[in-house]
């Protein structure tokens, strides 16, 4: 699968919004994601963030999305705006790169040592 352009997108709700540079894969469950394709101009006060500051900072989330391909599960990790957690874990059933999304899920991981 090709990927997909990298475009400016709005991410979360006036007046907390800021911009970031996402792949434009987020068509279907942007708006249940809290991530918006910047169409004209920006917000007044969005300031543009880098991914690493908007998830050290606690301002996004990763959210990862399963879907099924041609008979094979397939994830992707996607991310989402700390107001709209909610409604994020519940897009099963939308559609993400034209595959139905069969589950959502915060990831985590453990470290051993």
């Amino acid at each position: 699968m090709a990927r997909a352009a990298v475009v400016a997108h709005v991410i979360g709700a006036a007046p907390n919004q800021f911009l970031m540079d996402l792949p434009d894969v987020y068509d279907g469950i942007g708006t249940s994601m809290g991530v918006l394709k910047l169409t004209g101009d920006p917000p007044a006060g969005a300031d543009k963030v880098s991914l690493q500051y908007a998830i050290n900072t606690g301002k996004v989330f990763h959210v990862a999305v399963s879907y099924v391909v041609n008979g094979k599960r397939k994830r992707s990790k996607l991310i989402c705006d700390r107001s709209h957690i909610g409604t994020a874990l519940s897009i099963k059933g939308k559609t993400f790169r034209g595959q139905t999304i069969t589950g959502a899920v915060i990831p985590s991981h453990i470290t051993l040592g």
